[in-house]
C-alpha cells in the first residue's frame, strides 16, 4: 500500500511540473516567433535540434542512473547508489567537454547543410557558441535530476522544474521586449537551466545521499553495470531522435527554413502530448524497478492493467478533443499565416490514439531489462520513418514528413510492442482489451461526439473561447466516463491520483 501511495504522489508532482512547463512553453512560442520572426526562429529550432542530437552522447546512462539508483535503494545498498552517481557524473563531465567541442565546430559548418545569408550566419555562430559553453555545465548537472527521479523524489524535481521554467518565461518576456534577440534568450535559458541542476545537486547531496560523491571516479565493475543496461537504451534514444527530431532537418533541407517554424507548431502540440503521456510513465519507471528488485511480478501485472486503463481514460479524450479543435486552436494561437500547420498537426497527433496506452507496458519492459527488444522495434520504426519522410516530402511537403512519422508509429511500433507485453506477462490480447481498454471505448465516443457538437454549435471566435470549449468538451467527457467506467475503489484511486483526498 505504501508503494502505491508513493506512485500516486510521484505521478501528481510530475503532472504538475510537466503541465506547468507545457503551458509556459505554449504561451511563449507565438510571443517569441512574433518578436524574432519565422526565419530567425527557424534557425533557433535547427540549432536546438543539432544540440539535441548530441544528446545521443548520453549513451543511455541517464536511464541507467534512474534504474540502478531505484534498484539499489530497494536493496538498501547505499554505497552502490553513490558509486552509480559518481561514475555517471564523471562520464557526463567528459561528454560535456566533447559536446562543447562538437558544437563549436558546428558553428563553422552550418552553411554546408543549409542556405543562409551572412546576417543569419552570424546569429547561428553565436547560438552555437552559447550552446557550446553551456554544455560544459549542463551535461554533468543532468545527473542530479536523474538522481532525484531514481530516489523517487518527484516533489523536489517538480518544484525545481516549475520555478526555473517560470524564470525562463520571465526572461523571454524581458529579453524580447527590450529587443535583445534570440541569442540572449538562449544564453539566459541556459544559465537558468544550469542553476536548476545546481539546485538538484544540493538537494541530492544534502538530503538523500548517505555517502560522499567521488570525482573523478573510474571503477570498471560499476561502469559495466551501467553500460550493460544503457547501451541499448542509448540505441533506442538514437532511434527516437531519428523518429521525432530528424523531421526538422528534412523540412529545412527539402522545403525551407521558414517551413521549419510552420512544421514546428504542429510538432510542438504533438510534443505536448508526448509530455502528457509520460506524466504517468516517468514516475512509474523507478517503481517498476523497485517491484522487479523485490520480485513482485503480480503487483506489476496489476499496475499494467490499472495504469493502462487510467492513462487511456485520461489521455485519449484529450487527443480526440484536440483533433477536432486543431484548426481554430492553431489559427487563434499563432495567427492566420500558420493555417498550413493544421494538417501536419492533426496527422502527428493522431498516432497518439494508438500509442497513448503504450507507456505503461513499454516502461515495464525496460524495468525488466528488455531494452534490446525495444531498441530493435524503435530502430525498425525509425528506418521506415526516414524512408517514408524522404519520399513523401518531395510530393506533399511538410504533410509528407508528418505522414512519414505517423504511419510506422501506428502500423509497426504499436502492434509489435503490444505483442511483447502480452508475451512477457503471459496474457492474451483479449484479456488485455477486456480489462484495460474495453470500457474506455464509450468514453472515447463521448469525447468525439461532444467535441463535434460544441464545435459546430458554437464555432469559436478567439483563442480563449477555443480553450474554454476544449476544456468544456473534455470536462463533460470526464464526468460522463467517471460514472460509466469505474468501480467505487477505482474512483477513489483516481481522486487520489489527481489530488483529491478520500
Amino acid at each position: 500500500m505504501r508503494q502505491f501511495e508513493k506512485i500516486k504522489k510521484n505521478i501528481k508532482y510530475n503532472a504538475i511540473s510537466q503541465v506547468a512547463a507545457f503551458l509556459i512553453n505554449f504561451a511563449l512560442l507565438p510571443f517569441i516567433v512574433s518578436h524574432a520572426g519565422k526565419e530567425v526562429y527557424g534557425i533557433y529550432i535547427l540549432v536546438v535540434t543539432f544540440t539535441g542530437y548530441l544528446g545521443l552522447m548520453d549513451l543511455g546512462v541517464g536511464g541507467a542512473t534512474v534504474k540502478y539508483i531505484a534498484e539499489f535503494i530497494s536493496r538498501d545498498d547505499d554505497k552502490k547508489v553513490t558509486d552509480i552517481i559518481s561514475a555517471s557524473f564523471t562520464l557526463f563531465v567528459i561528454i560535456g567537454i566533447l559536446a562543447a567541442i562538437a558544437l563549436f565546430i558546428l558553428s563553422y559548418c552550418f552553411d554546408v547543410f543549409f542556405k543562409v545569408d551572412i546576417a543569419s550566419m552570424i546569429i547561428i555562430k553565436h547560438l552555437f557558441w552559447v550552446a557550446s559553453v553551456s554544455s560544459l555545465f549542463i551535461w554533468p548537472g543532468r545527473i542530479f535530476d536523474y538522481a532525484l527521479q531514481g530516489f523517487q523524489r518527484y516533489d523536489q524535481y517538480a518544484i525545481n522544474n516549475i520555478i526555473f521554467t517560470i524564470l525562463i518565461g520571465i526572461s523571454a518576456y524581458v529579453i524580447f521586449n527590450r529587443n535583445y534577440g534570440i541569442v540572449c534568450f538562449l544564453a539566459a535559458s541556459s544559465i537558468l537551466t544550469i542553476l536548476k541542476y545546481l539546485s538538484s545537486y544540493f538537494i541530492v547531496k544534502k538530503s538523500l545521499l548517505k555517502e560522499k560523491i567521488h570525482f573523478p571516479y573510474f571503477k570498471k565493475d560499476i561502469f559495466k553495470i551501467i553500460f550493460d543496461f544503457s547501451f541499448y537504451t542509448f540505441l533506442s534514444s538514437l532511434a527516437g531522435i531519428l523518429i521525432f527530431n530528424l523531421d526538422t532537418i528534412i523540412v529545412g533541407a527539402f522545403v525551407s527554413l521558414a517551413a521549419v517554424t510552420v512544421y514546428n507548431v504542429g510538432f510542438s502540440i504533438q510534443q505536448g502530448f508526448r509530455m502528457l503521456n509520460s506524466l504517468i510513465g516517468g514516475p512509474l519507471f523507478p517503481a517498476y524497478v523497485e517491484m522487479e528488485g523485490k520480485s513482485e511480478y503480480e503487483k506489476q501485472k496489476l499496475v499494467l492493467f490499472k495504469g493502462t486503463k487510467y492513462l487511456g481514460f485520461i489521455f485519449i479524450p484529450m487527443v480526440l478533443v484536440t483533433l477536432i479543435f486543431a484548426k481554430p486552436l492553431i489559427i487563434y494561437w499563432m495567427g492566420d499565416m500558420f493555417v498550413m500547420s493544421v494538417m501536419p498537426a492533426q496527422i502527428l497527433i493522431s498516432f497518439w490514439l494508438f500509442n497513448g496506452i503504450l507507456e505503461i507496458g513499454s516502461g515495464m519492459l525496460s524495468a525488466k531489462g528488455m531494452v534490446k527488444i525495444i531498441f530493435k522495434l524503435l530502430f525498425l520504426n525509425a528506418i521506415i520513418n526516414l524512408v517514408l519522410s524522404l519520399i513523401l516530402v518531395r510530393f506533399f511537403g511538410i504533410i509528407g514528413v508528418a505522414l512519414g512519422t505517423t504511419i510506422p508509429m501506428i502500423f509497426i511500433y504499436f502492434p509489435l510492442i503490444m505483442r511483447q507485453v502480452f508475451m512477457v506477462f503471459r496474457i492474451t490480447a483479449g484479456e488485455y482489451f477486456n480489462i484495460a481498454v474495453k470500457k474506455n471505448l464509450s468514453v472515447f465516443l463521448v469525447a468525439l461526439a461532444v467535441s463535434i457538437w460544441i464545435y459546430r454549435l458554437y464555432p469559436p471566435t478567439n483563442f480563449w473561447i477555443v480553450i474554454f470549449e476544449m476544456g468544456a468538451a473534455y470536462t463533460i467527457t470526464m464526468f460522463a466516463g467517471y460514472g460509466l467506467v469505474f468501480s467505487g475503489n477505482e474512483r477513489r484511486e483516481l481522486r487520489t491520483i489527481i489530488g483529491f483526498k478520500t
